[in-house]
């Protein structure tokens, strides 16, 4: 086959081709296969255009990077680019007219012009690589021009511009009666507690009072006079208050007969504290309230006692002391005199009389033995 055949036979093929996709793309078919209608502003449905897609762009980018390293424009290969541009002018003014036809048409059938989904997941994507490429480089990442300022990613005309720019968003929003100047107010709050938490071991590690930044009261301590007098001031009033309501003063729960616990705090208490602090404790609070004439237990007047009657009587009965023997309800154990095996433990006298029927013994036949309390003869009249 010489070269005029093969030339009219591609000739041949791309007329074919022309007519078919004219056919298909009349019917607002896709271009490729013709049974699906392309994607809105496409000739190709998204199946064909994806299956397509690897391939054009691999060959995009080799046949650009050929170009590129011949110094001519990547789009044509003919010129080279103008200065300070990456194409030359004719295909800069192509693309522009392109552009401009493109958006006009899918203006006028009512379609945006990009996916903005796929618009924003690429802007969101071209940003975050550009953004590492300048920090790896130590460039500010906002301009990619000025180094980056000592222990920032942006230089300081940036962020100055940056600064200016929040000022006055905050001045408008404060005007307009928003909170935090229309800033999202958590965002704020955790901000607000990351600094501070910042703030604080700054100071921790240099020695000074972790709340106001200054000398501590004490070397070794972790803070100052002031704050500890404030602290001390503030917890005062808190236990006054909560005692005065009769609530626990730890957790604010209500507490048991006028005690300043509720039940678990008092055992968390007591678990922790030690027993020579909470033995001190105890005996100058006894000596206070019998000083006082009160009670040693609730603070209610107890007429020279050491406790007012209900909480002597409620003593006395959670205490170990002896109480005398208890009664408790008998069990009857049946022997046989004859063999000596016993024949069962019974809870009533008609359990004695079913076993004594089914065993065919009489009452002469067999020995009783009682564990009646001792107390049951004394009380038995009641």
């Amino acid at each position: 086959m010489t070269g005029q055949d093969i030339e009219k036979l591609r000739a041949e093929y791309r007329e074919s081709y022309h007519r078919k996709t004219a056919a298909r793309r009349a019917k607002g078919l896709c271009v490729t296969c013709g049974k699906c209608p392309p994607t809105p502003g496409r000739t190709r449905c998204e199946p064909c255009a994806a299956k397509k897609r690897p391939g054009d762009r691999a060959r995009h980018h080799r046949r650009t990077a050929e170009r590129i390293a011949a110094g001519m424009c990547p789009r044509c290969g003919e010129r080279p680019p103008a200065p300070e541009r990456s194409q030359c002018e004719p295909c800069l003014e192509k693309d522009a007219a392109t552009g401009r036809a493109r958006d006009a048409r899918l203006r006028a059938a009512g379609l945006p012009r990009r996916d903005p989904a796929r618009e924003r997941e690429y802007a969101r994507e071209h940003t975050r690589r550009q953004t590492e490429a300048r920090k790896a480089e130590g460039l500010c990442t906002a301009c990619g021009k000025a180094p980056a300022a000592p222990g920032r990613v942006s230089c300081e005309p940036c962020l100055e511009k940056r600064r200016a720019s929040d000022r006055a968003k905050y001045a408008a929003g404060k005007a307009a009666g928003k909170p935090y100047g229309g800033a999202d107010p958590e965002a704020k709050r955790r901000a607000a507690r990351a600094r501070g938490k910042r703030r604080r071991e700054a100071w921790r590690e240099a020695g000074l009072c972790h709340c106001c930044g200054a000398p501590p009261a004490v070397e070794g301590g972790t803070i100052c006079s002031p704050c500890q007098e404030k602290r001390r001031a503030k917890a005062r009033r808190k236990y006054a208050e909560r005692r005065a309501a009769g609530l626990c003063t730890k957790c604010g729960s209500p507490a048991f007969g006028g005690l300043t616990y509720c039940g678990p705090c008092a055992a968390i208490r007591d678990a922790r504290r030690p027993s020579e602090l909470k033995n001190a404790q105890s005996r100058r609070r006894y000596a206070r309230l019998r000083a006082a004439g009160l009670c040693t237990d609730c603070g209610e007047p107890s007429q020279g006692a050491s406790r007012c009657a209900p909480c002597a009587e409620r003593s006395y009965h959670r205490s170990a002391h002896f109480k005398g023997i208890p009664e408790w309800d008998p069990s009857w154990t049946v022997i046989e005199i004859a063999t000596g095996e016993e024949l069962g433990t019974f809870d009533s006298v008609a359990d004695i009389a079913l076993c004594l029927a089914f065993a065919k013994l009489g009452r002469d036949q067999v020995e009783i033995v009682t564990d009646a309390s001792p107390i049951s003869s004394y009380a038995s009249w009641t």
